[in-house]
């Protein structure tokens, strides 16, 4: 393990966190001398300092860490902080993290008293508010859907009496249908209670699984196409053909590339299944039947 993490560790002024610290040093102590290690430390180190001091420093490093190892796998090392020591299912460190790296305008204050630049404070301030979404985010994959608050009230109770594991309940509905009312009821829920951080959260989730859903969506047509064009017992150069487009474009139909229009969905779907049956006579030994293509050309 490298002296840098523990010296930052040993001397981190926990105050009430004291114990903690000194769990977490125990925990750094059992780590290999592995550079993912190293990672892991700095990374529990920070968060633990953001959340038992919260000084322009230990922004600062978030954002420092972030640079050099990507919002995701902070917020994935992030996550595992209350795990480390079964605090319990309100995850208090998470939830205090979350709050604090979203307040972008407090962050911001007090990196300019620090003697950072505006520059400097205002983008340390995106980079932590960025950190505190993507550790949201963490595990809202596997979480249960509990019912979407009603009303501002509710809504406002959610935040301020629960913490992240039951924030992540919530957000669940719109990672599973990102389209849904859930997720505008949400956000309009936010911005009516005067609740910028988390309206942009709402908002920043619906459009990651929208973008999701979507790529998941893509890749099953071109798993299908790739089924049709087998079925029917062509190469892709003659399916091209049948379909009407050239043996490029329906390649980039078959690895995902492209997604094609509706109407060419169905015309790949209802040639391929016209010359499966060809196939399958051949294949028998029996009279191959023609194909109704003038048909087929009028319904597509």
């Amino acid at each position: 393990m490298t002296s840098i993490v523990l010296e930052r560790t040993l001397q981190l002024d926990a105050g009430p966190h004291r114990s903690t610290l000194g769990r977490l040093d125990n925990l750094i102590a059992t780590f290999p001398d592995t550079a993912e290690a190293a990672r892991r430390a700095e990374v529990l180190t920070n968060l633990l300092a953001v959340v038992a001091r919260g000084g322009p420093e230990d922004y600062a490093r978030t954002a420092e860490l972030v640079r050099r190892h990507g919002h995701r796998a902070v917020a994935a090392l992030q996550s595992e902080f209350d795990g480390h020591f079964s605090v319990g299912a309100n995850l208090p460190f998470t939830t205090s993290a979350l709050v604090k790296l979203s307040r972008a305008g407090q962050i911001d204050h007090l990196l300019r008293r620090a003697g950072h630049s505006p520059a400097e404070a205002e983008e340390i301030a995106t980079v932590c508010g960025r950190t505190a979404f993507w550790l949201l985010m963490q595990g809202i994959d596997d979480a249960d859907c509990a019912p979407v608050p009603r009303t501002v009230e509710r809504f406002r109770g959610l935040l301020e009496q629960h913490g992240a594991g039951a924030w992540r309940q919530v957000l669940a509905n719109v990672a599973a249908n990102p389209w849904s009312p859930d997720a505008s009821r949400l956000h309009a829920l936010a911005v009516e209670a005067g609740l910028p951080a988390p309206a942009e959260a709402i908002a920043a989730c619906a459009e990651v699984y929208r973008k999701r859903h979507e790529e998941a969506d893509r890749l099953e047509v071109a798993m299908e196409i790739r089924r049709l064009v087998a079925i029917s017992g062509c190469s892709q150069r003659q399916f091209a053909r049948y379909v009407g487009t050239s043996a490029p474009r329906l390649s980039t139909y078959v690895n995902g590339a492209v997604t094609p229009s509706a109407a060419m969905m169905l015309r790949i779907t209802r040639y391929a299944h016209e010359l499966a049956k060809r196939a399958q006579a051949a294949d028998a030994g029996t009279p191959v039947p023609e194909v109704p293509w003038a048909q087929l050309r009028a319904s597509a």
